[in-house]
């Protein structure tokens, strides 16, 4: 089921008035969603979400640390599950974890994400949720890793999807349900403008 067509319409607005772009591929969030965090922001998009996975049985929400996990946190919260999110680097304190090696769009080179087996468990329905889809690497590998886990995927969930980074195309291969709540067509470093699909 995907959002309400009033609430999409908040969301994007949101974005599109409070959004600043820095590029013609970098949209910065960080005055409401991953780094100075705005409530009412998080509880319309993570509401939406939940909304548009409730009927999917969700048992566990995976995102990537750090900038997933508060939009993590607040969909599990609305589906009554858990939130997991993969670290970067393998702590010492983790006994056989899943890891991947990702590259970072943002801050360039590769991450490790881990994830203790403990957590990610056979049986799972696990919904990947994240801030951005872009290019999608970083939750392909976390569906993988679900997958390597013995857990059964349900979906992908973003706020916001680039979707020029054809992460979307990515992520079909995987046959589920992929939902973004605001769709970047482009995006114009000059003006400032945010493109956005209706």
């Amino acid at each position: 089921m995907a959002p309400g067509v009033e609430l999409e319409g908040r969301i994007r607005e949101w974005v599109r008035t409070e959004g600043v772009v820095v590029g013609p591929e970098f949209l910065r969030v960080d005055g409401f969603l991953n780094h100075r965090i705005d409530p009412a922001f998080v509880e319309l998009a993570g509401g939406a979400i939940a909304d548009a996975f409730a009927a999917r049985g969700v048992s566990s929400v995976l995102t990537a640390e750090a900038a997933g996990n508060v939009i993590a946190y607040e969909v599990a919260r609305r589906l009554g599950t858990r939130a997991l999110y993969a670290k970067k680097g393998r702590a010492a304190t983790m006994s056989d974890p899943l890891t991947r090696r990702v590259p970072s769009p943002t801050k360039g080179g590769e991450v490790e994400l881990a994830v203790s087996r403990e957590y990610l468990t056979p049986g799972e329905r696990v919904l990947v949720v994240d801030d951005f889809l872009y290019r999608g690497l970083t939750s392909a590998a976390l569906a993988e890793m679900a997958l390597e886990a013995g857990a059964e995927l349900v979906g992908f969930g973003f706020v916001i999807e680039k979707c020029f980074g054809e992460g979307r195309k990515l992520l079909s291969r995987f046959g589920v349900p992929v939902v973004s709540l605001v769709a970047v067509e482009r995006m114009d470093p000059g003006t400032g403008e945010i493109i956005i699909r209706e």
